[in-house]
């Protein structure tokens, strides 16, 4: 009788033994060494079954199965205990207590393999272990291969350590709550995705050659609501991911809770881009593999960053103090949350309905000096006291152009949550800047409010300032000026770029189902949104947008015809205080001159004494100088 063999292409990565659980002989036997099973949907087999057990013979494991045709792959959990007190006589047992965690590897595709035995060997504490098939009687046309997810996008692989250079699973956990950093390496494995190499996309690092990063958890609500978490990446060194601008900060986005086919984000960016916005981040879809476990769908994407291909102002140190540079460049978040590195004011306007509390989370820098801060709070407290009147006030602050680019696009994508967080804007440095908002990030209540209606008016947050900036007629004049021009040369292509969207995440999405609701993976947490039927999430997005646009269209104008682009806005930016005009000349002992005409402290405030060992600016005629007191 002919006998082949043949060996997987991929070693299989092991984790530590954790200690049996006691009672139980599921995940150790008496020598300490794990129980192995096979687990799959081939013939003769289940992902529930029990009797699949793989025998010992010293650091060998072996298994024989008469017919093996389909996916399969080897496990330490006995599924059926894994499912918990459901499953089982005693109430205490459950999938955290069970779920060891020694091994949860690829899947393996076989074709008709008839009388095989599967053999590997397993040392304590080895990190890999070779699988072989021994095939009686008919040898495979080819060897069974490993399987990540769909096969259909590129998979990017993510291996985090602790300080003993073991594997952490900790970052995949799902009680993970702190946004600590991990430290890892990478590959990002372009997986034979045709679409993404005619734009030009390549792989980056290999699995014998990955390269080094740090790995973090990030977001509020969806980090601690679902298993399936989105992370901060920061690589070692820029690259391109997936054509991508080129930077060492990324982020890989879950979008967990997405009911609209992961279509939310993705709408709002190709939105933000056609409207021209400053700068509007970009994603590609990746599927993702944490430690040899396969996470689902993820999207990469271009974090909010100041930097010249991304949010292109004067970056501006931590805690400077120097009133020439504190004009800019800042970076702030209108948050949902009470923050430390915050500035905090009740929202001011003439709109009635809820108002919000105005918080400005400082993003870049994100620790301010006293000046720095001062500066921040009056320039914001000068918008919000401007907010709803119907003057050129606010527009001395506030870009009213950007505004009402901005303003158009959430509103088209009815985004209850903007406004209230997630919301950036910028201000560079210098006379004659103003505050921008942009860019868009986390469109993650899109489609939520009415398509025939304001958002801000049924929408569930208190939505800060927009309902009185509608009050005011110099911004509804531009909202419709620039929403006719928009509609009538920037939107035609947006439902195309839907379709091909869709079609790109068919079989992920998929994929992802059945990661993290599917019974293989029982990992508590709450699951994610079936968007599987990616047609029908994407015709729910179409309808919501046509529905949205023909409203608008009674409330802001036709669009049929030539316009064009809206002239800028002119109205002159507010000048600047004293105290942040002032420069850093030079440092000298105030008392070995005449005293000056002026003396101000860092925040502005006129000083008639100064104390010794304290910073002044001295202000005389035109000029001024900042010294220090003895």
């Amino acid at each position: 009788m002919k006998i082949s063999t043949f060996v997987a292409s991929a070693l299989l990565t092991f984790g530590a033994l954790t200690a049996p659980v006691q009672g139980h002989a599921a995940t150790t036997d008496a020598d300490g060494y794990p129980i192995f099973y096979l687990r799959g949907d081939f013939a003769g087999g289940s992902w529930n079954a029990t009797n699949l057990e793989f025998s010992r013979d010293g650091n060998d494991y072996s298994f024989h199965i008469n017919e093996l045709d389909g996916q399969f792959k080897i496990s330490n959990d006995d599924w059926t205990l894994n499912y918990g007190s459901q499953h089982n006589e005693d109430p205490s047992i459950n999938a955290s207590t069970i779920r060891t965690g020694i091994f949860d590897g690829p899947n393996f595709k076989g074709e008709n393999l008839k009388d095989v035995t599967i053999t590997f060997t397993f040392v304590k504490d080895s990190p890999t272990a070779e699988i072989k098939f021994v095939v009686n009687g008919q040898q495979p046309i080819e060897p069974p291969t490993p399987s990540v997810g769909s096969g259909t996008l590129p998979i990017l692989y993510i291996n985090v350590f602790d300080e003993y250079g073991n594997l952490n699973n900790e970052i995949i956990s799902k009680d993970l709550a702190h946004k600590n950093y991990f430290t890892g390496e990478y590959w990002l494995d372009l997986n034979g995705c045709e679409w993404m190499e005619a734009e030009g996309a390549k792989s980056i690092g290999s699995k014998d050659e990955p390269l080094p990063l740090q790995i973090k958890a990030r977001g509020n609500w969806t980090r601690r609501g679902f298993a399936k978490k989105p992370f901060k990446l920061k690589l070692d060194k820029k690259q391109s991911m997936l054509g991508l601008s080129k930077s060492k900060h990324f982020a890989i986005l879950a979008h967990a809770d997405d009911q609209f086919g992961y279509m939310r984000n993705f709408t709002g960016f190709n939105l933000g881009r056609r409207m021209e916005l400053p700068w509007t981040p970009d994603q590609q879809p990746v599927e993702v593999v944490i430690n040899g476990d396969y996470r689902g769908l993820y999207f990469l994407t271009e974090s909010i960053r100041i930097d010249s291909d991304r949010v292109n102002i004067t970056e501006l140190d931590d805690n400077v103090t120097d009133p020439a540079l504190i004009s800019g460049g800042y970076l702030v978040e209108l948050d949902n949350y009470d923050e430390d590195n915050q500035i905090r004011m009740e929202e001011k306007g003439q709109a009635g309905g809820f108002k919000d509390m105005l918080r400005i989370t400082f993003d870049t820098p994100e620790v301010y000096s006293d000046i720095q801060r001062q500066f921040v709070t009056e320039q914001f407290t000068a918008m919000n006291d401007a907010i709803g009147d119907n003057s050129d006030r606010l527009w001395s602050y506030m870009d009213l152009d950007d505004a009402a680019r901005y303003y158009i696009v959430e509103e088209i994508i009815s985004h209850t949550e903007a406004y209230h967080g997630s919301t950036y804007l910028f201000r560079d440095r210098g006379e004659g800047q103003k505050w921008h908002f942009s860019p868009l990030w986390d469109c993650g209540n899109a489609f939520m409010g009415p398509s025939d209606h304001y958002f801000s008016d049924f929408g569930p947050f208190g939505n800060t300032w927009i309902a009185s900036m509608r009050m005011n007629a110099k911004f509804m004049d531009k909202v419709k000026d620039t929403w006719k021009w928009f509609m009538a040369n920037n939107f035609d292509g947006l439902y195309e770029d839907l379709d091909r969207y869709a079609d790109h995440l068919k079989e992920a999405a998929k994929a992802d189902y059945e990661r993290w609701n599917g019974k293989p993976y029982p990992d508590g947490g709450q699951p994610v949104i079936d968007n599987r039927d990616m047609d029908r999430r994407k015709q729910t997005v179409k309808n919501h947008l046509k529905d949205k646009i023909n409203w608008l269209r009674q409330q802001w104008g036709d669009f049929n015809g030539y316009y064009a682009e809206p002239e800028r806005d002119t109205t002159p930016a507010a000048p600047l205080p004293e105290y942040v005009i002032s420069g850093l000349d030079n440092i000298y002992d105030i008392e070995s001159e005449e005293t000056p005409a002026e003396i101000y402290n860092l925040q502005g405030m006129k000083i008639t004494t100064p104390q010794p060992g304290d910073l002044y600016i001295i202000r005389k005629g035109q000029s001024s100088k900042t010294r220090l007191a003895k």
